[in-house]
């Protein structure tokens, strides 16, 4: 099982990178270079270099994670949320982990788009 564990600030970082930046890596850099906040820049490179690693949009699983008891968030969605990313409290602290073999489980279901296998007569 592969699992990608991130720390709340970690998921806020990305989340915002999703909902603030459309989810732009280049955009939120600049910002945060802008702003002076290396430490944010540097924590967002890392992030996105564990991305590219795992094929995985960690920025919008981290904004489904935040929204996911919002009330305009669909049941099904928030079951959805729930099967991939889990929420755990461990010697280190809160912890959120990212089920990367549920995702690519998701992707695959969301792929299989044939309805019908053989030719109209």
């Amino acid at each position: 099982m592969e699992v990608v564990v991130l720390s709340p600030s970690d998921s806020a970082l990305l989340s915002a990178r999703y909902a603030e930046h459309a989810n732009s890596f280049r955009r939120m850099l600049a910002a945060l270079q802008e702003a002076g906040a290396a430490d944010g820049a540097e924590r967002l490179r890392a992030l996105r270099k564990l991305e590219i690693a795992f094929d995985v949009d960690l920025g919008m699983l981290c904004h489904w994670y935040e929204s996911r008891d919002d009330e305009s968030t669909h049941p099904v969605a928030r079951t959805i949320i729930r099967y991939i990313v889990q929420n755990r409290q461990t010697d280190a602290g809160q912890e959120i982990w990212m089920n990367l073999d549920r995702v690519r489980e998701l992707r695959t279901l969301m792929e299989e788009d044939r309805l019908v296998g053989e030719p109209e007569s």
